[in-house]
């Protein structure tokens, strides 16, 4: 019974349900969907990502634990009813920046979600940030609908926003050499100004002057625009790294930055 329910939503191009949906659709009580939905989701037919949504896991994915982690998000997400994007280096990976590709699916979400997102080989991190209007995305097309992603300026913002869960400042500086020819240095800037985050622009200033890139002349327009915007709005200088002291380290008077912290890209 609960298998040819499956079956009937999957023929009809459903890849989830609530509980309240197979209790309905099958009318039986809340005790029998309880018992039969963890008989399926012991034998990896489902998954259950948030209390009340169950996923349908098809045969080609049974192995890895779950549908792909770019196609369980939007889903996830719409029935929570929440804000988000793919961020840091999972969002670098759709712009070709995949060195670097992370173990996790990292999504920046406003919504706080405690328990652990970990299915088979699929694993979810999610990072809470309390506003995310305004922020730029792009929608990106995949089989169970549109996944927002970071646009390459957020990225760039975000990678030094969040260090620890890009993996550190060497890891920060290799995917900026490869997502460079895909960030607009204007809009960079502009974002940079609305998150009242100017300072962020003196250290990727820093870090892409210093970085092998695949395209010189993009990289000598984006330093030219930075450092031209640094020397004419930068009031005060920035650490490198804000985790560290600030204290004793020498100080780049070119974009205001105190090198208190080294970093060498992998590529």
């Amino acid at each position: 019974m609960f298998i040819e329910y499956l079956e009937k939503l999957r023929s009809g191009g459903k890849r989830w349900f609530t509980s309240q949906e197979i209790i309905h659709g099958l009318s039986i009580s809340a005790d029998a969907a309880r018992a039969g939905l963890y008989r399926l989701k012991r034998g990896g037919r489902l998954i259950s990502p948030v209390s009340g949504l169950y996923v349908i896991v098809p045969p080609e994915h049974k192995l890895y634990g779950s549908i792909p982690a770019e196609e369980l998000v939007p889903i996830m997400m719409k029935y929570l009813n929440a804000e988000y994007y793919v961020a840091l280096l999972s969002a670098a990976g759709f712009y070709g920046a995949s060195h670097q590709k992370p173990m996790v699916f990292q999504v920046v979400t406003n919504r706080r979600i405690k328990h652990s997102l970990k299915f088979g080989q699929v694993h979810i991190k999610l990072i809470h940030k309390k506003s995310l209007t305004d922020l730029p995305t792009k929608d990106f097309v995949v089989s169970s609908g549109y996944l927002k992603v970071a646009t390459p300026e957020l990225i760039a913002i975000d990678l030094l926003g969040f260090p620890k869960h890009a993996g550190g400042m060497n890891n920060i500086a290799t995917v900026l050499s490869e997502l460079i020819e895909s960030i607009n240095v204007h809009k960079l800037i502009a974002l940079s100004e609305n998150l009242g985050e100017r300072y962020q622009l003196q250290r990727l200033g820093y870090i892409i002057e210093k970085i092998d890139v695949m395209d010189e002349d993009v990289k000598r327009t984006i330093i030219e625009v930075l450092a031209e915007y640094v020397s004419s709005n930068a009031k005060s200088y920035t650490p490198l790294a804000s985790s560290i002291s600030r204290i004793g380290y020498p100080r780049c008077r070119k974009w205001k930055i105190i090198e208190n912290t080294d970093f060498e890209s992998d590529l």
